[in-house]
């Protein structure tokens, strides 16, 4: 093992990991069991449109920048370079990042996308008659109250790099190489899932835990992260698209 407590640089590459950790994965429990994070629709809907565009850039930028960037792609980055003392590009062979194999992997990652909204679809139905309601499964109605259609696009399609770099590449590295291939896997399915508690209930965080078995043996199958982006970033924006759809024929 790389990490060296009594190095200076690897406490503060420790810290900051920690403080992702906490910010990704405990912020949503917490949430979870106590008061969700929500949204205030009335103040919103009465407010000025400069202020809403003000709100919504602020929202915005910490969304893409702070989470995103920061968070999911930043702080891995930290860890290589400060802990294993590894290059850029060092950094992108292991977290599977690579041109190689790309039409293979866009290939395989439409692939995945298909099979994961066949699988939602059979959950879904299962779902429905035991009595669930599938609006709580999606948090596309949340994101509407604060951000518009461009801005919902933009997080949706985004977003999806970080988090692939962060639990599908980071992650599935570090615990693939402690406690092996079907440890981490599920282990960074289920840290996925729960990464979304942040919604308020607990069908978004088991489906995207199953969406991220997918995701993670795709990854570790093609040897490309690229696979899991390509699935990821299709199969949020194809869900908007839907769901727009969907919205448009009721009354």
């Amino acid at each position: 093992m790389d990490f060296d407590a009594k190095k200076p640089s690897h406490i503060f590459a420790l810290v900051i990991l920690v403080v992702a950790f906490a910010m990704v994965i405990l912020l949503p429990i917490y949430s979870f069991f106590n008061a969700p994070l929500s949204i205030d629709s009335t103040q919103i809907e009465v407010a000025s449109g400069l202020f809403r565009m003000i709100v919504e850039i602020i929202a915005l930028l910490i969304q893409i920048l702070l989470v995103a960037i920061g968070i999911f792609i930043i702080v891995p980055f930290i860890w290589y370079f400060l802990v294993n003392k590894l290059s850029f590009k060092e950094i992108l062979f292991r977290i599977k990042l690579r041109k190689e194999g790309m039409d293979m992997a866009i290939f395989w990652g439409i692939v995945s996308m298909v099979s994961m909204f066949a699988i939602l679809f059979v959950i879904g139905i299962i779902l429905t008659l035991y009595g669930v309601d599938l609006d709580e499964s999606s948090n596309i109605a949340d994101l509407e109250q604060l951000f518009s259609l461009p801005s919902i696009f933009l997080i949706v399609a985004f977003q999806p790099i970080g988090e692939e770099i962060f639990f599908r590449g980071f992650l599935l590295d570090k615990i693939n190489a402690m406690a092996g291939r079907e440890t981490a896997i599920v282990l960074t399915s289920i840290l996925f899932g729960m990464a979304h508690l942040t919604y308020g209930n607990i069908y978004p965080a088991i489906l995207t835990g199953i969406l991220g078995l997918i995701l993670a043996y795709m990854v570790l199958k093609t040897k490309n992260l690229v696979t899991a982006i390509v699935a990821h970033i299709f199969f949020n924006v194809a869900s908007v698209t839907l769901y727009i759809i969907g919205q448009s024929f009721m009354p």
